[in-house]
């Protein structure tokens, strides 16, 4: 399917404003703009003329393109580089975002962006 396919999952009721609203969260944007064809640009299966890490944003932009009430992550920023881990985490927590975000990473870095924080070891609360 599409790029926009791909986000949208063929969803009628989202519309492009949403879907460049959330490649933009996630760092998308200037991957479509490089296409020839834009959203319309056909992704073959399994992302093979893709990156892995332009895959994985495709995936983020999907998650948040409805701007759910709940969102939910688990290691999702660990193939990035540093910079694109931090616009992304910007991103993601936004005191405009409608979302709670539940995060579950080996990534420190996320306790610099989070209102509160739990350390499980073992399956043992250390710290909350």
């Amino acid at each position: 399917g599409t790029i926009r396919e791909n986000i949208t999952f063929g969803d009628p009721n989202i519309n492009d404003d949403d879907v460049y609203w959330a490649m933009d969260q996630v760092g998308l944007g200037k991957f479509v703009k490089e296409q020839s064809n834009g959203l319309n640009t056909f992704l073959y299966p399994e992302g093979k003329q893709i990156s892995y890490s332009i895959s994985k944003k495709i995936i983020l932009a999907r998650a948040i393109v409805k701007k759910p009430k709940l969102l939910i992550l688990e290691d999702s920023l660990n193939q990035f580089e540093k910079t694109e881990t931090d616009y992304i985490m910007n991103a993601l927590t936004g005191d405009d975002k409608p979302w709670t975000l539940i995060v579950v990473s080996m990534n420190d870095r996320w306790s610099n962006f989070c209102s509160q924080s739990i350390t499980l070891n073992e399956g043992k609360i250390l710290n909350a």
